[in-house]
């Protein structure tokens, strides 16, 4: 990830902004396809599992899940909340804002979407056609929760995909869950103490916490996938569920943004009934790119404007360059198809709904290189199609692939890749 302490210090003086209205509307103008929507959010509780980031041996892993999916309802509801259980997160929030400095582009922007509606109807009927539908898990970046990408998973449940957002429960800053049990991220932590990384340099640093997420929490994550598709199953079968005999789960594709991206690359090849997935710029924080997977996959990431700053470290730079060859690796190692993209002047948060929240001064310097930065309006609706063909080709067997394959072209995008004839 790029490192924005340093600068942010420097250009805003920690970033602590006064906080600015964010439209109830947010969502309104959303380019979506032809079903309307529905979410719900549920916690569920792996009982067979122990919680291994605490120290209680009698935690079980319990995972917030939030759902959006193809519904039909008449008239005009109301549209279902940003978030849909807010107090959950309030550690985040509250956390974030007395470490502004380490944290800025997290601090308060919970507080600031309380109002925030969405394009969907919470717990509204399922679409009846078609009879099943395919499933998409979506895994959020470090640090959010499964509804920072609303912009993508709605836009996927209007096309008639059963989206399911997996909020990683140490990544998500949650405090406490429905049921009143509290969370506090106890052990398992992949970060090195001060004194151990005292004796290495930038890039051992860094080196070193990828290999402590791999070993920790990437087993931990690929799990959840696991126990969530299972959860899937048992609702397929379950009468009275409103999915029952609803699931495609021969057809399950992964995705994520940032670090959940590397897992949905990792999942697709331990996870086998994962069929395709797709990493939105995540560097890859785990060792997949050594083995390659066997299923389909499509990268997309920004053209990171932190690359050119002109005060970059040269150990960041190192890191940075580092991170910057580990897709190669995986694509020298894939025996099949697999796709490159990248959007000319995006940055790393234009895949979340960070870059519609935060205050303008921000934006303009952390989504901007020396050409400026790409409307967020502009990388939602590249990633959203991209994200949508690629499923479509290799979910439901579509022969149109015209971004992937150059039938079509957007503006700013480059696609490589090995799969087209």
């Amino acid at each position: 990830m790029p490192t924005w302490v340093g600068l942010c210090a420097a250009a805003l003086s920690g970033c602590v902004l006064a906080a600015q209205p964010v439209p109830v509307d947010l969502f309104a103008n959303q380019v979506r396809g032809p079903y309307q929507t529905g979410t719900f959010e549920q916690m569920w509780v792996d009982a067979a599992r122990e919680e291994t980031t605490t120290l209680d041996p009698a935690d079980r892993r319990r995972l917030m899940v939030q759902v959006w999916y193809p519904a039909a309802y008449k008239g005009n509801p109301a549209r279902a909340p940003y978030m849909l259980h807010p107090g959950l997160y309030a550690r985040q929030t509250e956390l974030l804002r007395d470490h502004p400095t380490a944290h800025w582009v997290y601090a308060g922007w919970l507080d600031d979407v309380v109002n925030v509606r969405t394009n969907s109807v919470v717990d509204a009927p399922v679409a009846p056609e078609p009879r099943r539908f395919p499933v998409i898990l979506y895994n959020p970046g470090a640090g959010f929760a499964a509804f920072s990408a609303t912009f993508q998973t709605e836009f996927l449940a209007s096309h008639g995909y059963v989206v399911v957002g997996i909020s990683h429960t140490e990544s998500t800053g949650i405090e406490r869950f429905p049921d009143g049990t509290a969370y506090r991220l106890e052990t398992n932590n992949p970060e090195l103490t001060d004194e151990e990384g005292e004796k290495l340099t930038p890039t051992e640093n860094f080196r070193a916490s990828i290999k402590r997420y791999v070993e920790r929490l990437m087993p931990v994550h690929v799990k959840d996938i696991g126990f969530v598709l299972d959860r899937l199953q048992q609702m397929d079968r379950e009468r009275g569920n409103r999915f029952y005999g609803r699931l495609d789960l021969e057809r399950v594709g992964s995705m994520g943004w940032s670090l959940g991206g590397a897992l949905s690359l990792q999942a697709s090849r331990d996870e086998p009934r994962i069929k395709a997935a797709v990493n939105l710029d995540g560097w890859l924080f785990t060792d997949v790119q050594e083995t390659g997977t066997p299923r389909p996959i499509m990268v997309v990431h920004s053209d990171e404007p932190f690359a050119y700053h002109p005060d970059e470290p040269a150990a960041e730079r190192e890191r940075r360059l580092i991170a910057e060859t580990q897709p190669w690796q995986l694509y020298a190692r894939m025996q099949t198809d697999w796709y490159d993209v990248t959007l000319d002047r995006g940055g790393h948060m234009h895949f979340s709904d960070q870059s519609l929240i935060m205050p303008e001064p921000v934006r303009k310097i952390f989504l901007a290189g020396p050409a400026g930065a790409r409307e967020p309006s502009f990388v939602h609706d590249a990633s959203n199609r991209l994200t949508l063909e690629f499923f479509d080709k290799y979910l439901r067997q579509s022969s149109e692939a015209r971004l992937l394959c150059g039938g079509r072209t957007l503006p700013g995008v480059i696609v490589r890749g090995r799969s087209c004839p």
